[in-house]
Parts: structure tokens; sequence; C-alpha cells
């Protein structure tokens, strides 16, 4: 079952969130900003998209992207948000924001999800197929190791 993380402060807007994507089947996990976003992907590191606000109290969308982009996570990012504010959406962008959704608005909110969540699985098979030719070099190299030690 794919996961999607929910950041916003706002219970309205999470629960409306939460409810058009349960038709998704995803398991859907919901923090109240970026902070407690972190600690869930912390938690839960094969998390597949996170949907965020952009504008919340402790931690805002912008540094909750850049948190989680510091920690080389790929996970892509939709954000939503009522304020047209291009500063922030450019900010968002140079750090991987991978769509937008106006708020309240959510009316392309599952289309978006559902791009995104094909996107972090690519992203993960790429990821299993890039690990898979490191192990294959290492064996590799400590073969040819020890025939130089014989």
């Amino acid at each position: 079952m794919k996961k999607v993380l929910i950041v916003d402060d706002e219970p309205l807007i999470t629960a409306k969130a939460k409810e058009l994507l349960e038709e998704l089947d995803l398991h859907i996990f919901v923090a109240e900003d970026g902070q407690q976003g972190l600690d869930v992907l912390d938690q839960n590191p094969d998390i597949d998209c996170v949907v965020s606000d952009i504008k919340m109290p402790v931690m805002d969308g912008i540094e909750f992207i850049k948190n989680v982009r510091s920690r080389d996570n790929d996970v892509p990012f939709i954000f939503y948000t009522g304020h047209g504010d291009d500063k922030l959406i450019m900010e968002a962008v140079k750090y991987g924001a991978f769509d937008f959704v106006g708020k309240p608005d959510f009316s392309n909110l599952i289309e978006s999800v559902s791009t995104g969540l094909e996107r972090g699985f690519q992203l993960k098979e790429k990821e299993s197929l890039l690990s898979k030719d490191v192990e294959n070099l290492l064996d590799e190299y400590d073969s040819l190791k020890s025939l130089l030690d014989e």
C-alpha cells in the first residue's frame, strides 16, 4: 500500500484532503507542521508522496522541504496554498516541489497525488537498481582483491 503524508495546521483542510485521497486506497499520515512532518518521515522513510501547506507555524513548508532534501530524501512534494505568493512558490520549486494545488479548491489533488506517487515509485525503482549495481561492483572488487592477494 502506498503512503502519503499530509502536512497542514488547519484540521478542516487536512480532513478534506484526507477524505479525497482515501479513494486512492492509501495509508495516510498526518502532521500539523513541518517539524511533525520531519518526525513522521524519520519514522516512515518509505513514504511515497508529501502533500503540504506552505504557510504553517513552527516550521513552514519551505523549511520543511529544505530539511527533507538536506537528508537526501527525494520524495515528491505537492504544495497547496491559499496564498498566491509567487516568491514562496519559486522557493518551493527551487527545492524540487513537484506540483501545486490551490486551497481550498482541491479539484486536481487526486490527479496530482497519483502522478506524485508514480514519480516516487520510479525514484525508488531507480535507487534499488543503483544499489544492486553498487553491490555487484563491490562483489567484483572483493573477488579481484582476493585473487591479487593470493
